[in-house]
């Protein structure tokens, strides 16, 4: 039954018992309000311009609309057209929503947009609880930021400490260093600028290069975190792997500085280029415009490869203390290794093998061309040993130096996916 319609605009102060627990709504404009009574519930039905507000301990919540059907005794609004709650600099838009005004929650569906600062999100639907400062959105959720674009199943956040976790489908895109990371979820401390990724993460970063080659890098480990403070970093902790068009490499740490084109890679890493292995305590490996620039190694480093794929005993080495790679547009164009530098190198007669030369000294420099051995220099305290052919033949195992391993199980790229040489 029709009570009354006003229509004009309308202020009314709405409080007592009937929203529960002395909330109070203060009505402060619509063009029109019907009064009726169903099933022995009253309801308010405002229209046109929209506006109330209820304060709260911890703040105003204002909340605009075109159309607003208030049911008393349930104490809850139904919000349609052109919704708008706001709380301090939190605002949720959507086209039709519930507020709850006992609890001061809100629940958008059909669509619902939040936008904080520099933050704008999206999903299918949302719930925001004032009071908790705290909003869930499922389906669909879209976050972005100044820096990066996140999409995912669900999120769950919360306005104390910035903070966000997200659930399901995982993907987080950086489009100024062409960095996508994936996941099965997220959480992200904005107030700190740290990201997780505790489970499955995979980070995949595609190079274009001027003639229009691309490149993709795939990472994996178990755990993945973000870095946003004086400068952008990822780490990656636990199995680490590594995988790309000519570079691969694992260990069981990693950390990565896309600004500077630097990978630092510990615990037992192994990095494979082209037919190269190297291994150390520790490697660095720089980029430069997503080409292979450097491979600096500190503490037992080791540079391998195979002399001749037709003798798979024969691998050429290098080590030292210290080990530098330098690589040209394409392939490698110099190693150094410094303090106890011996080197081990199969040498070759027009296309036949001829024995081995092994020396040792301050500092062995190998200059390369077209990927091949074309000089080696070796300074301070020199040595040298070499051993004919026929002196060598099943006998190249004995010959290895302190620490060579070659490792068969180099992670390959597939797709964004990492997949495994198969031993020989």
């Amino acid at each position: 039954m029709r009570l009354g319609v006003i229509t004009s605009m309308v202020t009314v102060a709405l409080t007592g018992s009937l929203f529960g627990q002395g909330r109070v709504i203060e009505l402060r404009s619509a063009r029109q309000l019907n009064v009726q009574t169903i099933a022995g519930e009253e309801v308010r039905d405002f229209v046109g311009n929209v506006h109330f507000v209820q304060p709260g301990e911890d703040g105003l919540i204002q909340v605009w609309c075109d159309r607003a059907k208030q049911f008393v005794n349930r104490g809850l609004i139904e919000l349609t057209g052109n919704v708008k709650i706001i709380q301090d600099s939190v605002t949720l838009r959507g086209s039709q929503g519930t507020y709850f005004n006992r609890t001061r929650k809100a629940f958008m569906r059909a669509g619902v947009t939040l936008e904080r600062d520099d933050m704008t999100l999206t999903a299918f639907e949302g719930d925001y609880d004032a009071e908790a400062h705290r909003a869930e959105f499922r389906g669909n959720v879209i976050v972005v930021d100044s820096m990066s674009t996140t999409r995912c199943d669900s999120l769950i956040y919360f306005e104390d400490g910035d903070r966000s976790v997200a659930i399901g489908r995982v993907s987080v895109v950086n489009p100024r260093d062409g960095i996508t990371v994936f996941g099965d979820s997220l959480l992200h401390f904005g107030n700190i600028n740290y990201t997780i990724v505790p489970k499955n993460p995979r980070m995949v970063q595609i190079d274009s290069t001027a003639a229009g080659d691309v490149d993709t890098l795939v990472v994996t480990g178990m755990v993945m975190e973000a870095f946003r403070d004086t400068s952008q970093r990822y780490t990656v902790r636990d199995s680490v792997l590594v995988a790309g068009k000519d570079l691969s490499a694992r260990s069981g740490f990693a950390v990565y500085r896309p600004a500077e084109g630097l990978t630092i890679l510990k615990h037992d890493p192994v990095v494979w280029y082209g037919i190269n292995q190297i291994t150390g305590d520790s490697i660095a490996v720089r980029l430069d415009n997503g080409k292979l620039s450097t491979v600096f190694v500190s503490g037992k480093a080791m540079a391998v490869s195979k002399a001749d794929s037709l003798l798979p005993e024969r691998f050429n080495q290098l080590t030292g203390r210290e080990l530098t790679m330098f690589f040209g547009s394409e392939e490698i164009e110099r190693i150094e290794s410094i303090r106890n530098a011996i080197s081990l190198y199969y040498l070759f007669d027009e296309m036949l093998a001829n024995g081995v030369n092994r020396s040792s000294g301050d500092k062995i420099i190998v200059d390369f061309i077209g990927g091949q051995v074309d000089e080696i220099t070796v300074i301070g305290g020199v040595e040298g040993v070499y051993q004919p052919e026929d002196v060598i033949v099943n006998r190249e195992r004995t010959l290895n130096l302190d620490g060579f391993q070659w490792h068969e199980d180099r992670p390959k790229r597939r797709e964004t996916s990492i997949v495994f040489d198969k031993p020989e």
